[in-house]
């Protein structure tokens, strides 16, 4: 399990991914918000284009949207607002801390 922690002193930063047993993760490129804030529960689909439902099957909100048009920015946005928002949300860790034990 990992926690998104958005109490931490750097600046420009909006938080770090934070391992049971207390190793972090600082996400600190705004490029990794979509993927952060999903695995944490956000969805691209939030963004509903001027009403009409869009899944965004043509990016992973790093890139415009082909179907809509909706931008990366808009993306990057809405991710880094969702993940100040969401402090102490927790999930499943997909892979950011991996175990040096095979």
């Amino acid at each position: 399990m990992i926690t998104w922690n958005t109490d931490v002193n750097a600046p420009c930063c909006p938080g770090e991914i934070v391992a049971e047993d207390g190793r972090t993760v600082l996400v600190q490129t705004d490029w990794d918000w979509p993927g952060v804030a999903s695995t944490f529960g956000w969805s691209i689909r939030n963004l509903v284009p001027d009403g009409q439902a869009c899944d965004h099957n043509g990016t992973d909100g790093t890139v415009d949207c082909p179907e809509c048009g909706i931008t990366a920015a808009d993306f990057i946005s809405a991710a880094g607002e969702w993940l100040r928002d969401n402090n102490g949300a927790t999930a499943d860790d997909p892979g950011y801390f991996q175990d040096d034990a095979s």
